[in-house]
């Protein structure tokens, strides 16, 4: 189904890594031309209990210590990471919980650089997490951090509760991110909310965005059929996008 309607590769969330190895995963992928783009790690995160601006050090140091068996998985597996929940929830005092988060990226940087993997620190609203909630704040973080191989992860979703309205935001930073995900207000699949992502999709292509763009969500009536809705729907928006 992903193959029929042009999509080239998953986000995956794992919440073992022993699931499949990094080679049983890529060479089933590759029997559909789709290859693993991105290693989703919420997942993960939530069944070991890990926080990467965890108060306690301890518990800290064992979530930097799953990141980085995340990151072999993903250089193994020729993708990159996605940080979202392993931040840390909401609840904590901002400043702390960034400084936390902070030396937590700074222990795993040799690692991240030894292996050359992609990480994207996404910006997710404040109910997820207390930390890198908006597009500038994560940015600085990422500024700080100084690693070419971090970067930003906009979302539609995020953007829509901390700095609607999302196309303003996506001019406003145009350049800044290389990704984004594509989620509805409901934070169900594009097209089965609220949000016009002909409009999104009109800004970006004035912004020569040359980016991934991925669709995430929660399912609304199953992975099928909210997948094929969605597709269906982008690729209008996009005609759309285009012809106008």
């Amino acid at each position: 189904m992903l193959q029929e309607y042009g999509f080239y590769g998953v986000e995956l969330n794992l919440p073992a890594l022993d699931i499949l190895t990094p080679r049983e995963l890529t060479e089933l992928l590759f029997q559909f031309d789709l290859k693993l783009d991105m290693l989703a790690t919420g997942a993960y995160a939530k069944a070991h209990g890990f926080s990467l601006s965890d108060s306690d050090e301890k518990h800290r140091l064992a979530a930097v210590d799953g990141c980085i068996k995340n990151l072999e998985y993903a250089a193994q597996a020729g993708c990159g990471v996605i940080i979202g929940f392993f931040k840390g929830g909401p609840g904590q005092n901002e400043q702390s919980a960034r400084q936390l988060l902070l030396s937590s990226l700074q222990l795993l940087k040799p690692a991240i650089e030894s292996l050359r993997v992609s990480i994207l620190l996404e910006a997710t609203n404040h109910r997820e997490s207390s930390i890198a909630c908006t597009i500038p704040e994560t940015l600085g973080l990422v500024e700080q951090l100084q690693c070419p191989y971090v970067q930003v992860l906009a979302d539609t979703y995020h953007i829509n509760i901390e700095e609607a309205p999302v196309v303003h935001t996506l001019a406003q930073f145009a350049g800044r991110f290389s990704r984004l995900h594509l989620s509805d207000d409901n934070r169900a699949f594009p097209g089965l909310g609220s949000l016009d992502f002909s409009e999104i999709y009109r800004q970006l292509l004035q912004d020569h965005f040359h980016g991934t763009v991925g669709i995430e969500g929660n399912i609304q009536v199953s992975q099928l059929e909210d997948t094929i809705r969605s597709a269906r729907y982008l690729h209008q928006a996009s005609r759309q996008a285009q012809q106008s």
